[in-house]
């Protein structure tokens, strides 16, 4: 012990040299693996490790944002002060710090490693809620604030569920960490995880949509609010992780593949299309973000306004909760003091015509007056006078758009790379779309027919050799005419290309498609930015003239890099596409080479005639 004491103030005194490489990193990039394997069998990894450990909360986790492989000598006495306090599991704490003891265990063998990893996953197990999430510290708050609440927030659960996953099938750094029953109890936590985030899933007018960031812990496990500016709603973000989570699960039911694929459909249909946010420097010289027209890049809400009976309920819920608990704010202007109730600034501005819009709040101690108070502007808008005569800011502040992410295209890769790459898995094609990916390809590099497993193949004009590229993604050389080759039995009615340029300079773009000519403004694909690919996603109606046999097309400029999904129908069927109704959208089937199409549990022909189910 007095051997161990001494190192731990031998690395806080700054002479124990950590080396460069761990020292440059943060601990969560320690923790996940950033130093080489080698490493983490060093001394000063087993040195690293004895802080781990000597600062670990009394009931097994650890606290967060603590940058634990270089601490202070203050900040260490600080936290050893602090071990009979909560333990979190918010921004990846005690995760990663079990993460990181699991890899100095498996590469030294040190037990003690071990036996602080198993505290701490015996304060995961304590901590699971009995419907099967997580919140974010351990003892609760209890003061029934968002902290309690199921937290999918910064992916607080699925981080949870993936360390889970990854002891209950023994492999890699946690091959032989604990026993088999032990595994046993993880996979069943694991299990009750999963369902959890399925009975959170949204049900807006009997139509499932997809994931707040908070949730009630108790059925029907509503969207709740996080901090002020953390609205009930819809999360974009937060749904695009948990359905990339989702769609990572071996052998999927029926029922999570309806899940997964509603969820998809319902955020593919409440984009903001043709849309990207864009990093500037205002007029007044300082950073600041817009939202400017940008074709084929989508934009999701970080927080979407909930409509229909659903929102009504969500909302009338959180303006009595923030009644019953009966706090006030107040505000000082020009020598007069405001002063409001919570329930009060939340009700002021809420618009439910709003619904499905990203609705936007601040959290600004020096402003409290404008808690909870929901704003539609996410650019600059002039200032309004509340019905006290104080005036109250209607749009976002610059310093909220710069500072906290509140719109964003997170889920367009999840809809047009990962889900996908889902159903070529799973052979999903019920709803009439072939996808040609390296998930669907059967070729291999250097093949100049791409071949797939949905009967399509590919061939060109230039002798181009088959190539993977990103995410999924297949390369297209400029300048070359390449031809889609359809089953004869099949016909084309819509084209989605999502990809991305593959150069720098200039933007690749569709010369032509299906035997017509386009110019570089029509289909383009942005060229790469400081070696970041901007992903793009561009789409094609045959309706009026569905394609059979062959369909060809040609970029020019550069190489761009392309999942292309096909909409087919029976040959010679008609396709009217997506139906929308008042509760919610239709769902389109293929049944005996006839497309049907299926709504409130009634079915429709292509021209819209019910029909009787057989």
């Amino acid at each position: 012990m007095k051997k161990v004491l001494f190192i731990i103030l031998l690395i806080l005194s700054g002479c124990g040299g950590l080396t460069a490489g761990v020292s440059d990193l943060t601990w969560q990039k320690v923790c996940l693996g950033g130093m080489s394997a080698e490493w983490y069998g060093s001394q000063e990894a087993l040195d690293i490790a004895a802080i781990v450990i000597a600062v670990q909360k009394t009931n097994g986790g650890w606290m967060k944002n603590d940058q634990l492989h270089k601490l202070s000598q203050s900040e260490y006495q600080r936290l050893i002060n602090e071990k009979s306090g909560r333990s979190c599991l918010d921004n990846m704490a005690t995760t990663q710090e079990m993460r990181y003891l699991a890899r100095v265990w498996k590469a030294t063998g040190n037990e003690d490693c071990r036996q602080a990893f198993l505290r701490g996953l015996q304060m995961i197990r304590v901590a699971q809620k009995g419907c099967g999430g997580w919140s974010q510290y351990l003892p609760l708050s209890n003061d029934n604030g968002y902290q309690d609440y199921v937290t999918f927030n910064d992916d607080l659960v699925v981080n949870v569920l993936k360390l889970l996953r990854d002891i209950y099938t023994n492999t890699g750094d946690f091959a032989g960490i604990t026993d088999a029953a032990t595994r046993e109890a993880c996979q069943a936590a694991f299990d009750r995880g999963v369902q959890c985030i399925l009975d959170c899933q949204i049900i807006i007018d009997g139509t499932y949509a997809a994931w707040c960031a908070q949730h009630d812990t108790v059925a029907p496990y509503l969207p709740t609010e996080g901090r002020p500016q953390e609205l009930p709603s819809v999360s974009g973000y937060e749904s695009a992780n948990l359905l990339s989570f989702l769609m990572s699960l071996d052998n999927p039911s029926d029922e999570l593949k309806t899940r997964i694929t509603a969820a998809v459909t319902w955020l593919d249909e409440h984009k903001i299309a043709d849309h990207a946010v864009e990093d500037y420097t205002n007029a007044d010289q300082q950073k600041d973000r817009r939202i400017v027209e940008q074709k084929g890049t989508h934009l999701w809400g970080r927080f979407i306004q909930i409509g229909g009976n659903t929102g009504a309920q969500v909302y009338e819920k959180f303006f009595n909760k923030l009644k019953n608990r009966g706090k006030t704010r107040s505000y000082t202007y020009n020598g007069t003091t405001y002063t409001y109730t919570e329930e009060e600034l939340a009700r002021a501005n809420y618009n439910p015509d709003k619904a499905y819009e990203p609705v936007y709040a601040i959290y600004n101690d020096s402003i409290k007056h404008m808690y909870y108070r929901f704003l539609y502007n996410y650019e600059d808008t002039p200032k309004a006078i509340d019905e006290k005569g104080c005036p109250y800011y209607t749009s976002l502040l610059r310093g909220n758009r710069v500072g906290y992410q509140y719109i964003g295209s997170w889920c367009q890769r999840v809809i047009e790379t990962e889900y996908p790459a889902w159903k070529v898995k799973y052979g999903i094609h019920d709803d009439g779309t072939y996808i040609l990916s390296t998930e669907s390809s059967v070729s291999k590099n250097g093949d100049q027919t791409y071949t797939f497993d949905n009967a399509f193949t590919i061939t060109n004009d230039g002798g181009v050799g088959y190539s993977t590229a990103k995410a999924n993604s297949i390369r297209y050389n400029a300048d070359v005419t390449y031809t889609i080759h359809i089953p004869q039995d099949l016909q084309v009615t819509k084209a989605k290309l999502f990809g991305y340029d593959n150069w720098d300079e200039p933007d690749a773009y569709v010369q032509m498609w299906n035997n017509t000519t386009y110019t570089a403004e029509d289909y383009f694909f942005p060229r790469t930015k400081n070696g970041n690919a901007q992903w793009v996603t561009h789409d094609i109606d045959h309706t009026a003239h569905p394609v059979t046999d062959e369909l060809a097309f040609r970029l020019a400029g550069k190489q761009a890099c392309m999942i292309i999904t096909l909409t087919c129908t029976k040959r010679g069927s008609s396709d009217v596409g997506k139906v929308q109704s008042d509760k919610g959208q239709s769902t389109k089937v293929l049944r005996n080479g006839q497309l049907l199409i299926v709504r409130d549990n009634k079915t429709y022909d292509a021209l819209g005639r019910q029909i009787t189910d057989r």
